[in-house]
């Protein structure tokens, strides 16, 4: 049986991720799984809440960096992984881009990047993401999405203008060092012509 298809929908709060992972989702095979981090299994749900809910305030950047890849770990190992072997396909809202794009550029933590890479190497293996759609929106244009959906407890989503600048760049630069696999679509548009955008890319990955 051949290897499912691994694919990321990422990119700053308010971008419409995870609008497009539903939406990719309903355009695919009824049996692709659709998951999302930090999170996606019950232990990855509970680094998740210390995370995003801010229920370990004194925590450094070294700390959440290592927090992120334990979930994520554990979201490969017991989810990811077991579906990509049986030949379903993975839609992933948020995976490893985000963690290049807040810790290392948001949080200013450049002496992170080559252990970054090395982290990746270890937990992906040879599972990593054949495509990453990144949505990429001005930061203005995303903080007035995120003011007219429900309240979220996401820490990440309430920090400053500026910060949400940097990781608009990280994850600019991540798709950049991933290279072809990796895919920048303007998200400042309406769903419609967003989705048709991601439509044209994973519809050439799948086939």
């Amino acid at each position: 049986m051949s290897k499912g298809k691994f694919i990321v929908i990422d990119g700053i709060g308010g971008c419409g991720k995870t609008t497009h992972a539903k939406l990719l989702r309903a355009r695919m095979e009824k049996d692709t799984v659709l998951t999302h981090e930090p999170g996606g299994t019950p232990i990855a749900e509970k680094i998740r809440k210390l995370l995003l809910h801010g229920l370990i305030p004194t925590a450094d950047v070294a700390t959440e960096f290592f927090l992120f890849w334990t979930a994520r770990a554990e979201h490969m190992r017991e989810k990811i992984i077991p579906a990509l072997r049986a030949g379903r396909n993975v839609i992933s809202d948020r995976f490893d881009s985000s963690t290049f794009a807040f810790q290392i550029f948001g949080e200013k933590h450049p002496e992170l990047t080559k252990l970054f890479w090395e982290a990746r190497k270890v937990v992906l293996g040879s599972y990593k993401p054949y495509a990453y759609i990144i949505l990429d929106i001005p930061v203005l244009a995303a903080e007035k999405r995120r003011a007219g959906r429900k309240p979220t407890k996401d820490r990440f989503d309430e920090k400053s203008r500026a910060y949400q600048g940097r990781v608009r760049i990280g994850f600019k630069e991540f798709a950049k060092a991933i290279g072809q696999r990796a895919h920048v679509v303007d998200a400042n548009s309406t769903a419609r012509e967003v989705d048709k955008n991601i439509w044209a890319i994973v519809r050439n990955v799948l086939h």
